[in-house]
């Protein structure tokens, strides 16, 4: 392996990152916000471009985590060799990396986008007997064209990046694509957010065996005065490109906490379900706002709660990180307070399994399209055996998307524990 350039050198590295030896995500936008800052004063242009490897799920998983840890060093090395002298690089997470490129314009950010992107394509790497190749999708955005502070900045750039990754894969594009919708959106999150307009709906969930209901899922919607809420689909994916998904959390989890509390003594056993992003994991000053808030709130109920909080928390598969240790330690303070874990979309992916594993799991959220598909044979027996799995180990299941009374009489005689969908209720605001 070629040797790692440390392109962390300097007076404000600290702490680089373990495997790379690049500035961490922390660092890296405190330099972010001091080349600003310079740029701003002296009118110079600022280029930045994130970049995220291609399918690094099936790298990591279909040959080895070591083989995922080997590229992650080579690609960082070769990004640190193809940008010019005075750019810098950081890892941002997971497979993802961001470089900065101090007076570089749109036209310069651009171009050494491409090259990054052309250099990833070219890589082979021998490890453990694979010859691996990625392709990697690629985010660029300017000051002062397309933002005029470092969130946004990042945003417009992480915004970027996930639409090369929707529109293909292994391209690069410029957040002056994205002006119009997702911006748009981006702007009415910001306004709904600090408005306290972002609110969740709640959906019934119920025990397939009583027919009782033994939890609800807090959905996130978007209010306005005069119309219609905005349901999150209309929404999250923008926020998801925005990076501002985190944001959304922490109001819709503080909104549920103060939920849980008020319906405490009419329900003491109801679960509450909540969705976090994986984007909420790397913010642990929010996770620590969140905690707090809890603490709080469950100092007037203690004596209708045990170790085991109504609360639980729950993440899709493609919102974990490759490193489990790392997911781990990061879901650590929820499972220390008491909070239960459930994977969200079971069946939509090719990890799932593994995740049960290595995570400590209490519920399986069966994914919804494969419930809706239940009256196919092949899909009912791959249901069964996903219920047996998750029953040896000791796990609640939930279908989702039950619509119909025929659906959900096959659900049942499945051995499935729990179910939700419009059969049993929409999500409602409370009033």
């Amino acid at each position: 392996m070629k040797r790692l350039i440390p392109a962390f050198a300097g007076t404000n590295a600290r702490l680089p990152d373990p495997l790379t030896g690049l500035r961490t995500r922390a660092v890296f936008r405190e330099l972010i916000e001091s080349e600003m800052s310079s740029s701003g004063n002296h009118h110079h242009p600022l280029g930045l471009i994130m970049l995220d490897l291609d399918r690094f799920k099936v790298i990591n998983y279909g040959y080895s985590e070591r083989c995922g840890d080997l590229l992650l060093q080579e690609v960082s090395t070769l990004i640190a060799q193809t940008l010019r002298a005075g750019d810098q690089v950081g890892r941002w997470g997971g497979q993802e990396f961001l470089c900065l490129l101090p007076g570089a314009d749109c036209k310069i950010t651009d171009s050494i986008a491409e090259q990054l992107r052309q250099a990833i394509e070219s890589l082979t790497l021998n490890a453990e007997g694979y010859e691996i190749h990625v392709t990697a999708s690629l985010g660029a955005a300017c000051f002062p064209e397309d933002a005029s502070n470092t969130g946004q900045l990042i945003a417009a750039c992480g915004a970027a990046m996930y639409q090369a990754k929707n529109t293909g894969r292994n391209r690069v594009t410029h957040a002056d694509a994205l002006h119009g919708q997702v911006f748009g959106l981006g702007k009415l999150l910001d306004s709904a957010l600090r408005e306290h307009r972002v609110v969740p709906a709640y959906q019934p969930i119920v025990d397939l065996n009583s027919g009782a209901i033994v939890a609800d899922e807090a959905l996130a919607r978007v209010v306005n005065a005069d119309q219609a809420p905005l349901a999150a689909e209309h929404f999250i994916e923008a926020a998801r490109q925005l990076q501002v998904t985190y944001q959304i959390d922490r109001a819709i989890i503080i909104s549920v906490i103060k939920h849980c509390v008020q319906n405490l003594r009419a329900a003491p056993n109801m679960a509450h379900f909540v969705n976090i992003s994986g984007n909420l994991l790397r913010h642990p000053k929010v996770v620590s706002e969140i905690l707090d808030a809890a603490r709080i709130h469950c100092a007037a109920c203690s004596d209708l709660t045990g170790p085991t909080k109504p609360l639980v928390i729950e993440i899709t598969e493609r919102e974990l990180l490759h490193d489990i240790d790392a997911t781990r330690n990061m879901l650590r303070p929820f499972l220390d307070f008491g909070m239960r874990l459930a994977l969200d979309d079971f069946g939509s992916g090719y990890s799932s399994f593994k995740y049960l594993a290595d995570l400590p799991f209490s519920f399986v959220k069966i994914e919804g399209t494969l419930i809706q598909r239940i009256r196919e044979k092949r899909v009912r027996t791959i249901v069964q055996g996903i219920q047996k799995a998750a029953s040896d180990l000791g796990l609640v299941t939930v279908a989702e998307f039950v619509e119909s009374e025929e659906i959900a009489a096959i659900v049942r005689t499945t051995g499935v524990d729990w179910a939700q969908g419009y059969y049993y209720g929409l999500p409602e605001i409370p009033t």
